[in-house]
């Protein structure tokens, strides 16, 4: 079982490193949920606002 803890672990920092770069990258976000995406929509994904907004540096 150590062999799928240390895999499972390391999918972890995996995915935690690429959804920290993808925030980094994106170019708009939902203003009431904080979700960001690559792209302009009509309605966020993850919290089904309306409120999104190119991001603001």
């Amino acid at each position: 079982m150590g062999l799928f803890r240390d895999l499972g672990q390391k999918v972890e920092k995996f995915k935690q490193a690429s959804e920290a770069v993808t925030s980094e990258e994106a170019t708009h976000e939902c203003r009431d949920c904080g979700e960001r995406f690559f792209a302009a929509r009509e309605a966020c994904s993850e919290c089904g606002s309306a409120d999104v907004a190119p991001v603001s540096e």
